[in-house]
């Protein structure tokens, strides 16, 4: 069988204007990648401040209220062991005092 030639390429208007014939896909990247960096400069910032109030809001408000729970836990059960509030509530005071202190000790000197 004989080879059955391939027809030429008619030049199209595109090609004569010096552009190539990928010349719509380019235009449209080009549109989408200015419309991108548009986006990330106006609206970047504030995705990263919705996220960082998400992960406030669910990871340290619970952090939180268990700190809280504990505490309020701490205080019943040292009264029923000691048998006198006062005494809870001087080694509970005791302990964060110590805590407080610590934290002071370990603070930067400026």
């Amino acid at each position: 069988m004989a080879d059955a030639a391939e027809p030429k390429k008619e030049a199209t208007a595109a090609s004569m204007l010096g552009l190539s014939e990928d010349w719509p896909e380019q235009a449209s990247d080009a549109v989408v990648n200015a419309v991108d960096k548009v986006r990330n400069v106006t609206t970047g910032p504030v995705v990263n401040l919705s996220r960082l109030l998400a992960y406030l809001v669910f990871g340290v408000f619970p952090l939180v209220i268990v700190l809280v729970l504990g505490t309020i836990a701490a205080v019943r059960g040292l009264e029923i062991a000691t048998g006198r509030a006062w005494a809870a509530h001087g080694i509970l005071g005791l302990v964060f005092v110590s805590l407080g202190a610590l934290a002071w000790r370990r603070r930067p000197s400026s």
